[in-house]
């Protein structure tokens, strides 16, 4: 309830869309935070970002979330929504956002007792089975209110409105997040950091400490500082191309773009090569089947 009242403020604050200003309709404010915080403690066995609640609907990834993209996406104010429009799809996030979070907390909850008992713990997969089928079914809910959400925000919005909306949605309409600093490395190699970020590889406090003291405080500046070089002069490649310049314009900036990768893949093995001498042979064998699974 804390989080849709936070929305009805903000509605309130920004009132309309101005027209022909690129914006959001809603500034998230503490959305992001309160959703993080009800999500808890990611699971160890987690690859990448448990992205909370939507993780947990049984399809996550091939439908549209229309109620975040009408308010918070960098653009959603060229809808042109109008005062009533916000507030109708404010009273659906209002009614619907705390069932999505708790059916997703049971979800989640769930998940990791099932990961305990079998990977851990070692339990028989048959009895499982009857945690797997909650999952399925909570799962097979929560999905259902979302179709319904699909349903309810289009209602609301007109014909043209709803294609803009989802020209966000199959456009990858997160535009800023497309621009935001890449790492982009010429060769795969193993990020022990974020096994042992994650607990997936325990380390002793001494064995922290020095990864803190040899490796993050003098790898990393090297390597992120040469990527972040080579980023921006990606950046600029890109425009050109889309201004017709040719690879024989852009091959000095090529060339540098790849001398800087060349450098900062060198940092990276010297610093895995440090990082090797600093893991016991069993760690650092999980690293590497980890990577390479």
């Amino acid at each position: 309830m804390k989080i849709a009242k936070v929305m009805v403020v903000g509605a309130l604050l920004v009132g309309f869309s101005l027209q022909g200003f690129a914006s959001p309709v809603i500034q998230k404010g503490d959305f992001s935070k309160n959703l993080q915080k009800a999500a808890g403690k990611q699971g160890k066995f987690v690859v990448g970002k448990d992205k909370f609640p939507k993780s947990y609907f049984l399809v996550h990834q091939n439908l549209p979330y229309l109620v975040g993209l009408s308010l918070f996406h960098p653009k959603s104010s060229t809808l042109g929504l109008s005062k009533k429009q916000i507030s109708a799809i404010l009273e659906i996030k209002k009614r619907t956002v705390p069932t999505v979070i708790k059916k997703a907390q049971d979800i989640k909850l769930l998940e990791l007792k099932l990961a305990q008992n079998i990977a851990v713990d070692s339990n028989t997969p048959k009895s499982q089975y009857k945690i797997v089928e909650e999952i399925g079914k909570l799962k097979i809910e929560l999905t259902k209110a979302h179709l319904k959400c699909i349903s309810e925000v289009r209602a609301i919005l007109t014909k043209k409105q709803y294609e803009i909306l989802l020209s966000y949605a199959t456009k990858m309409g997160y535009k800023l997040k497309s621009n935001k600093f890449k790492i982009e490395e010429i060769v795969i190699l193993p990020h022990p950091g974020k096994f042992i970020k994650t607990g997936i590889i325990q380390v002793t406090k001494a064995q922290k400490q020095k990864i803190t003291n040899e490796i993050k405080a003098v790898y990393a500046p090297i390597f992120q500082g040469k990527i972040r070089k080579a980023f921006d002069l990606e950046k600029k490649v890109q425009r050109m191309v889309s201004k017709g310049k040719t690879k024989a314009d852009t091959k000095d900036l090529l060339d540098k773009i790849s001398k800087l990768k060349r450098e900062a893949i060198d940092s990276r093995i010297d610093a895995l090569n440090r990082i090797k001498e600093i893991l016991t042979p069993m760690q650092w064998k999980k690293v590497n089947k980890l990577t390479y699974k």
